[in-house]
């Protein structure tokens, strides 16, 4: 006689505080010994979570890290930077063994990813301007954003070629500022696909950046610090780059003080 599947309804997680304890426990305890959990956040809409993975390196070398998603749909993006398992959401058990499968020596190479010296100037660069209320925006191909979520976003196809804008952080048709600067681009798709960075859609087939900040600055605080950030920034990414967010804090100071 065959075996009757056992199924597991989606309604089952919650994401309440017992769901989350539960599903943490079953990461951690999954987790080879030189892994551990530096931060996660919790999807509200969905059974979905993201996990950033430190992994031990020798004394004296900075961490690789890695992004784990676990999740019961797909994400939509395409070329995304992260390992993700598939659960059937509530199935604790399950999921558990998933990852014990699936974190081997091999896949924790394959997924890791290290933050070099830009990637760390860069990503205090995302946080200092977040501290002015000025984020990063891409204008979305037409198709792409009427869909919503429905229409995969290619990180390395479509991302690259998406205008790049920064912008208020509260309001984002208010002080629109194109930028022109690919390197610089291409990171932030990268921490798009790592979930350094998450999305929210307005109006306009505009995509709001924001840094997860959860994330960021536990991150940061295993890395070297980076002392004269402008200058090193003008060295990466050209003089031009520092003078259109320097004259944006400059703006966004001047609006604040009209508004106080």
């Amino acid at each position: 006689m065959a075996k009757r599947r056992i199924t597991h309804d989606p309604h089952q997680f919650v994401n309440a505080a017992d769901d989350r304890r539960r599903l943490q426990l079953a990461v951690q305890t999954a987790l080879p010994t030189n892994v551990h959990v530096l931060a996660r956040n919790f999807a509200r809409s969905s059974a979905s979570s993201y996990w950033l993975l430190m992994l031990d390196q020798p004394h004296g070398c900075t961490p690789n890290f890695l992004t784990l998603r676990i999740a019961d749909h797909k994400l939509w993006l395409t070329n995304h930077d992260q390992l993700t398992v598939t659960w059937e959401a509530g199935n604790f058990a399950a999921v558990q063994q998933t990852l014990r499968n699936r974190l081997t020596a091999k896949t924790l190479q394959r997924y890791s990813y290290h933050l070099s010296s830009t990637d760390i100037i860069t990503l205090r660069l995302i946080l200092h301007l977040e501290q002015h209320q000025l984020i990063w925006l891409v204008q979305l191909s037409p198709v792409i954003a009427k869909a919503y979520k429905n229409q995969r976003l290619d990180l390395h196809d479509d991302f690259p070629s998406a205008k790049l804008l920064l912008g208020n952080m509260n309001n984002s048709s208010l002080q629109l500022v194109p930028v022109t600067q690919p390197g610089f681009q291409d990171r932030l798709g990268r921490y798009f696909g790592r979930n350094l960075l998450f999305s929210q859609f307005t109006s306009h087939q505009l995509l709001r950046l924001l840094p997860t900040n959860q994330w960021i600055r536990p991150l940061l605080k295993e890395l070297p610090p980076t002392p004269h950030l402008e200058q090193q920034l003008a060295a990466t990414y050209g003089t031009n780059f520092v003078r259109i967010y320097v004259e944006a804090i400059r703006q966004q100071a001047q609006l604040a003080a009209l508004s106080s």
